[in-house]
């Protein structure tokens, strides 16, 4: 067994999930992406959501350069692009997400960015499957196995997480800004991830820097072993229905 397997395992072990959680990586170099193994690239051009769903449904290892991706968001937050006025200037969100184009100039501006030109193409892939070091592990979870993640960050460390997302480019939420601040990110999947990368109503995505993500199991076995589990187990107790029932059933015995 890999030891990508056994982390999956792990992960698995304490918020069975419904979908395969997706190793990320960013490459400097396109050229990188021939060094990866079980390796499909898209035909046409493509949204990155759409790459990470087709590993987190399929297992499939997904890779595009900047030149195959097609959203304008990713491209920026990622820094396959360089931010342009058009971008700065709100013309992305205003009369679509904001009333105002100073409103959409703020958001805007709060959208987390990787500095232009670091990067030209990505890789993601089911995490029991790959054969490289990811710089994050993506995964799209109920409120309960995100919760749960949350609390194993939080094992040690304490305190509570902030999160900040607009509700779009999830991507810039997911990966830019947990690139940026080697941080535990939560984000709500956006309108291109429902729409074009098959993410459910009821999901909220993690982003895990791969540098934490022992810390984070550490925290959810410690806090399982304290009782704090994925499914939530349900408290029992008696029925009142049936006591009802059974005290009627009893009398008619009787009678």
């Amino acid at each position: 067994m890999s030891k990508w397997e056994e982390l999956d395992n792990k992960l698995n072990k304490y918020i069975r999930l419904a979908t395969f959680p997706v190793a990320i990586k960013l490459l400097e170099d396109p050229k990188e992406l021939e060094n990866v193994k079980f390796l499909k690239k898209p035909e046409e051009k493509v949204a990155l959501c759409q790459l990470f769903s087709y590993a987190r449904y399929y297992g499939w290892t997904m890779g595009c350069t900047k030149e195959d991706n097609i959203c304008p968001l990713a491209e920026i937050a990622v820094g396959f692009e360089r931010s342009h006025s058009l971008f700065e200037e709100g013309a992305f969100f205003v009369g679509r997400y904001n009333e105002t184009k100073e409103a959409a100039k703020k958001t805007a501006a709060s959208m987390p960015k990787i500095a232009d030109g670091k990067y030209t193409a990505i890789v993601s892939g089911a995490l029991n499957r790959i054969d490289f070091e990811p710089d994050l592990i993506l995964i799209w979870g109920n409120s309960a196995q995100i919760m749960r993640i949350i609390q194993g960050f939080l094992w040690k460390r304490g305190g509570r997480i902030i999160m900040s997302t607009f509700c779009d480019g999830v991507c810039a939420d997911t990966i830019s800004n947990a690139m940026l601040t080697g941080e535990l990110q939560v984000a709500f999947p956006c309108l291109g991830d429902r729409r074009f990368g098959m993410a459910l109503d009821t999901d909220l995505i993690a982003s895990i820097p791969f540098g934490i993500i022992d810390e984070i199991i550490e925290g959810m076995e410690k806090t399982h072993k304290a009782g704090t589990r994925y499914p939530i187990p349900y408290q029992l107790s008696t029925p009142k229905f049936f006591v009802k029932l059974k005290k009627q059933l009893d009398k008619a015995k009787k009678d």
